[in-house]
């Protein structure tokens, strides 16, 4: 593969399966809000509220279970490619202790979770009823993902996506079923029973591959520990907690401003995060490329990886904001039959747009410095961004200002373009110092 002669087509033939994964997992979000926004629109703040803390500990536990993927793809270029299994197998326990912890955890606490935040007492207790619910769901979307980890390791991942768009068809099934009787909490549990399928279908795919003897998939082989699954995941992982109980919270504050607020606010992030999926595709493409080059010690290359991903991106996040300028109605009316929240949406449609590119570009930059083994700097960046920035302005505009949901929307461009800018300019000056270390040696 000559990475300087077609960057950009690699980086697209790469990203593509990636992007159409992710897209299928937000599209089982698309269908719960969207089902509930037009059957059940009075329930949209109890399933907003609902999602809020288990995704949080759901997206920081996906950054553990990284080391799945890296440690598979190590094993298979050590040339012990039954380690690979053994790295499943540990990721596999691990999705199952830590999403049963959060169930638990979950199930314990129930609405006195918002309670605590400040939320009131009518949308706390339905709020809380329904996250019991979704929290039963989270450790088999960690084994889904861990399996699919270890699919992309040994570059089989359209078996992931596949089963990922039948769960779809089986999520809308179950919302049609349950959301026009039980509302929010229908749509909880069609999200349970979808990835029971999830999860099911492809560790069974998995088993019955050709190759699952190579893989040392049915042993009990050692090889990999969970100390060292920990160790890659963990930067990762914090990461990912700070980027996702940000969100989160924001959540919150848009809850404690109203119920229309925090509906429009869900709306707006899915629409934000399903665009999202395309820059993480991306994201993991310049990753590949980037550490494939960095590997053979070919700077150039690898530092023409990192920009050519993130211009792709920015060209790709730039063409949907002009989507949302130009459909902002359709948009709003696609996900819910409330004509209030419908006209809150349209009008904040023009921040979200602007809020694309740099979301986007911060997580392609993180990757890139990941990929060159620069782990920590994205996660003190991230902590900057969206620990401290972006919840400090979103409370003081959206809630002490009283601007709502438009000082949230704002509060998140602020965020990520002070990300995008840090996570770049640490890329620039790297790149630039080693390509002027390998000039003399060239």
């Amino acid at each position: 593969m000559r990475l300087d002669a077609l960057p950009i087509a690699t980086l697209l033939r790469l990203a593509g399966p990636v992007a159409l994964a992710r897209l299928g997992i937000m599209g089982m979000g698309l269908v719960d809000v969207i089902v509930v926004g037009q059957l059940a629109p009075q329930e949209l703040p109890y399933q907003a509220l609902a999602l809020a803390p288990p995704s949080v500990l759901l997206v920081t536990s996906i950054g553990l279970l990284t080391g799945v993927q890296v440690l598979s793809a190590r094993a298979i270029g050590e040339g012990r490619p039954e380690h690979a299994g053994d790295a499943l197998r540990k990721g596999l326990a691990l999705s199952a202790w830590v999403g049963g912890g959060i169930a638990l955890l979950v199930a314990l606490l129930g609405g006195r979770i918002f309670s605590a935040l400040g939320i009131g007492p009518d949308l706390a207790g339905p709020s809380g009823e329904v996250m019991q619910v979704f929290a039963l769901s989270l450790p088999f979307h960690l084994a889904y993902v861990a399996t699919a980890f270890f699919l992309e390791s040994i570059q089989r991942p359209m078996a992931s996506t596949v089963v990922m768009w039948i769960a779809n068809i089986a999520n809308l099934v179950l919302n049609l079923a349950f959301v026009p009787e039980y509302g929010a909490l229908g749509s909880a549990w069609a999200t349970v029973g979808s990835r029971v399928f999830l999860a099911g279908a492809l560790i069974f795919w998995v088993l019955r591959m050709p190759e699952a003897a190579k893989y040392g998939l049915r042993g009990r082989g050692g090889g990999v520990s969970y100390g060292s699954l920990m160790r890659i995941g963990s930067a990762a992982a914090v990461s990912h907690a700070v980027e996702a109980g940000a969100f989160s919270w924001m959540t919150i504050i848009a809850g404690r401003v109203s119920g229309e607020a925090v509906a429009a606010y869900q709306i707006l992030l899915n629409v934000l995060a399903l665009v999202f999926m395309i820059a993480l595709g991306l994201s993991t493409a310049t990753a590949v490329l980037t550490a494939e080059a960095a590997g053979r010690n070919d700077r150039a290359s690898a530092a023409r990886a990192s920009w050519t991903g993130l211009g792709v991106n920015t060209i790709a996040m730039i063409a949907f904001a002009v989507v949302l300028l130009l459909l902002p109605h359709a948009i709003a009316r696609a996900y819910t039959a409330d004509l209030a929240i419908a006209a809150l949406i349209a009008g904040l449609m023009p921040i979200a747009a602007a809020i694309l590119a740099p979301d986007g570009g911060q997580v392609v930059a993180a990757s890139a410095l990941r990929a060159r083994g620069d782990n920590w700097f994205p996660t003190a960046s991230h902590i900057l961004a969206y620990a401290i920035i972006m919840p400090g302005l979103a409370t003081y505009w959206g809630e002490v200002q009283g601007h709502g949901v438009a000082g949230i929307m704002w509060a998140i461009f602020i965020g990520s373009v002070v990300s995008v800018a840090v996570l770049a300019g640490r890329l620039l000056a790297l790149t630039a110092r080693r390509t002027a270390r390998a000039a003399p040696a060239q």
